[in-house]
């Protein structure tokens, strides 16, 4: 048998042949590396998303731009507004600034780091402007300056800056009591207007408490009513028919000097009194010559007290809703949501209730559940006109 024999290569050939192979392989992943880095460097970076724009333009004005205006005395307040506006923040105007300086000062300040201001909406009677920003060229929101006792009173429409309707709520009937009722009301933290009827144990107490805790007074002034029943216990200060011009000046005097507080008058029944345009004309002369509105608390469809206060020049208003007629808190609540609709409507409208507990339970819920927000709370003062 023939024996066939395998030659070995020498060990230094297949070193060197390994060798060679380290380092093709290291050339080769060098290489390798070198073209990721080439085409890195190359490849065209994606831009950012939209709404990764508009997160990061909202966190700049969110936190550097407003902290920069409140440094610069611009002080931040709370105003509604529809979603078309996209407002983001709202400042008042320090009152020792003009809206142009005011306008300069916030412009270096907005205008920057990417944001730039793409328009500038003046509000009419120079209540402030609204300026809209831009974020990298995309809309991020909009920055109202305004000037304002009461900003809460305002709301942003489709940019323009438009006044609350307002609601007055009187509350009647004030005087015979001190209880938790009257004082539940006397401590609500909204306006509210007391009607205080004269001549009783603690009519002076309510309109003094009232004032203290920032309520608007008036005068419930009594007047005759059409049923007999009801003419008795307050003769006082009642103004009947038939009544001359000095007894009627002397009751309205009386009336007041024992309500030094009081800003304006409503009549408390009346239903015969009202009706009587002679008498009405010597009551409205008498409240404007002291400086009073009056408002038509409306106890019957007859009543002419408010057309005679328009006749004679007196600023007045007129009873829109009796609220409580219907004690039951659910009807109470309707009257109240039937107000603001009212309000809406014809952009303002007063509503009149009494002193009861289930009134006071109504308000407080409606108050603190923020049912009142569409709309701006008021004195019958800033109602009348």
């Amino acid at each position: 048998m023939k024996i066939v024999r395998y030659l070995k290569k020498p060990n230094r050939v297949v070193a060197n042949r390994r060798k060679d192979e380290k380092r093709l392989a290291v050339i080769f992943v060098g290489v390798l590396g070198l073209l990721s880095l080439i085409l890195l460097y190359f490849y065209p970076q994606s831009a950012p998303s939209r709404s990764l724009i508009h997160l990061e333009g909202h966190s700049f004005l969110n936190k550097t731009i407003r902290s920069e205006l409140a440094v610069k005395g611009f002080a931040e307040v709370q105003i509604d507004s529809d979603k078309s506006s996209g407002l983001i923040l709202a400042f008042m105007i320090p009152t020792d600034m003009t809206l142009e300086a005011a306008l300069k000062m916030i412009k270096p300040i907005v205008g920057r780091d990417g944001c730039t201001i793409r328009n500038i909406n003046r509000f009419s009677e120079n209540r402030g402007f609204m300026v809209m920003v831009d974020y990298y060229n995309q809309s991020v929101g909009a920055i109202t300056f305004l000037r304002s006792e009461r900003p809460g009173d305002y709301f942003v429409l489709k940019g323009e800056l438009r006044q609350k309707p307002k609601l007055a709520i009187i509350i009647d009937d004030f005087g015979y009591s001190n209880n938790e009722i009257i004082k539940g009301f006397i401590r609500l933290n909204e306006k509210l207007t007391l009607s205080v009827i004269p001549g009783h144990p603690y009519s002076r107490w309510v309109a003094n408490e009232g004032r203290k805790n920032s309520k608007e007074i008036i005068v419930h002034m009594p007047m005759e009513p059409e049923r007999a029943e009801y003419k008795t216990g307050e003769d006082q200060y009642m103004i009947q028919q038939n009544m001359r011009r000095l007894e009627v000046e002397q009751r309205i005097a009386g009336a007041i000097l024992e309500l030094p507080e009081a800003v304006g008058m409503s009549n408390h029944m009346g239903s015969l009194a009202t009706a009587d345009t002679e008498l009405m004309s010597l009551v409205m002369k008498s409240l404007k010559e002291k400086g009073l509105f009056f408002v038509d608390s409306f106890t019957s469809p007859r009543s002419v007290a408010y057309e005679t206060a328009r006749v004679q020049g007196l600023t007045s208003a007129c009873r829109s809703v009796f609220l409580d007629n219907n004690r039951d808190k659910s009807e109470i609540q309707a009257q109240i949501e039937k107000a603001i609709e009212v309000a809406k409507r014809r952009g303002s409208a007063v509503a009149i209730g009494h002193v009861y507990q289930e009134t006071l339970e109504v308000l407080e819920h409606l108050i603190e559940t923020g049912k009142f927000s569409g709309i701006s709370l008021c004195f019958a003062s800033e109602i009348v006109s």
